[in-house]
């Protein structure tokens, strides 16, 4: 009888000792995570917030870029290749100083 009341207290142990584990593991994973949030998380909003901040500026100024572009192509002082893309400009075919450039001889 003395050995079944050995064997149960051996396995008893070796129970408590794997659930002893398993919250050990439990609190490990939860102190990393309570870390990762607390320390890691905000670093990381703040340079992708600054990240967004850096594509906004430049998607304006491409913005600001194209509305000039295109305020400028209105009244004739576009770019080449507004100009060009507009078909008021030479084409590849047609040289300067060719005799259809407009000008008179």
């Amino acid at each position: 009888m003395r050995i079944f009341a050995d064997i149960v207290e051996n396995l008893t142990s070796s129970i408590r000792f794997i659930v002893g584990m398993i919250v050990l593991v439990g609190l490990a994973i939860g102190l990393m995570l309570t870390l990762g949030a607390s320390y890691v998380a905000p670093k990381a909003a703040a340079s992708l917030a600054e990240r967004a901040e850096r594509v906004g500026e430049k998607a304006i100024k491409a913005a600001q870029q194209e509305r000039l572009a295109e305020e400028m192509g209105k009244d004739g002082w576009g770019y080449e290749a507004a100009t060009a893309s507009a078909g008021h400009g030479p084409s590849d075919a047609e040289a300067p100083g060719s005799a259809d450039d407009g000008w008179a001889d």
